[in-house]
């Protein structure tokens, strides 16, 4: 059997009942992680990049353009398996990870930009979602499109939402916004690493059916994106480590949501499972890398 078909035919072992606490919980968690951090955030927050449209410009180049060009760079090269490929294009139409605001400080990054950046990038995305993988079906020929209003419900739930709410509590209650964000963040913490464990505990054989050529391409999406979020904002060690963890960091979400209306979600979890795995770990790293060479502390 080839590769791609073993991909393909992988089969998630999971029941249903595992498969809708871990959908429940992350979205819990995610929810409540985007709550707690809108308590904090202040509305000049959301206008740093207006105030600063060639960063914004730059940003959305990295982000929505060079993360899916790098794709079809490497997938060209690498020639990984088909569900590899389609797997990898998707996310790297699917930007904005809710939980990347979590990386972030701990790689030093500036939270001003980033939940600025963070916030245009979920906003646009309901745009430029569709129009990616418009034209990465147009350059690859693979089948790939999905709805506005899809994606502009799983954006808004999974971060517009939950931000705007917090933002809107915090003005209206601040003492109580200041006593709940510290718990509230903790708590999303530890509903997302029971969900993880879970997950790979449910999933963990899926990181064996993916070939070598797979997991190079996984490694080297990952690699170029951190690469080009530096490159874009050279010189900028806080601004650097922002974008670069925007840029490597992709919607898991909403990549399912899209890989969903093509294939059952068993056959896309081969991909995004270990893509999960592997940008975590650079995310890790890359931190240890910011504290090492540019001397940057978590913020």
């Amino acid at each position: 059997m080839s590769p791609a078909s073993r991909i393909l035919a992988a089969q998630v072992t999971m029941t249903d009942t595992i498969l809708t606490i871990i959908q429940a919980g992350a979205a819990a968690s995610i929810f409540a992680y985007s709550f707690s951090r809108g308590l904090s955030v202040r509305p000049g927050d959301l206008w740093y990049l207006g105030r600063r449209p060639g960063l914004l410009l730059k940003s959305l180049l990295a982000v929505d353009v060079l993360v899916p060009l790098l794709t079809i760079i490497v997938i060209a090269l690498v020639r990984p398996a088909r569900a590899t490929a389609v797997g990898l294009l998707i996310l790297a139409a699917s930007p904005a990870a809710p939980l990347v605001l979590k990386k972030i400080p701990k790689a030093g990054g500036a939270m001003e930009y980033a939940v600025s950046l963070h916030v245009a990038l979920a906003s646009l995305a309901i745009v430029t979602t569709p129009v990616t993988l418009a034209l990465l079906s147009t350059a690859t020929g693979l089948p790939l499109e999905i709805s506005l209003l899809a994606v502009a419900g799983q954006i808004g739930a999974s971060i517009l939402l939950p931000i705007l709410a917090g933002m809107i509590a915090g003005w209206l209650f601040p003492a109580l916004a200041k006593r709940l964000c510290s718990p509230l963040e903790a708590l999303s913490g530890i509903v997302m690493a029971l969900v993880v464990l879970l997950l790979l505990l449910s999933t963990y054989h899926l990181l064996l059916t993916l070939d070598l050529q797979s997991y190079v391409a996984i490694v080297l999406v990952i690699a170029g994106a951190l690469v080009a979020g530096r490159l874009v904002v050279a010189g900028q060690p806080e601004k650097q480590a922002t974008l670069a963890l925007e840029c490597a960091s992709r919607n898991v979400g909403l990549a399912l949501l899209i890989a969903s209306t093509f294939t059952p979600l068993e056959n896309a979890l081969p991909v995004l499972i270990p893509y999960l795995v592997i940008s975590a770990v650079a995310g890790l790293i890359y931190a240890r890398y910011q504290k090492i060479v540019h001397g940057v502390e978590p913020s």
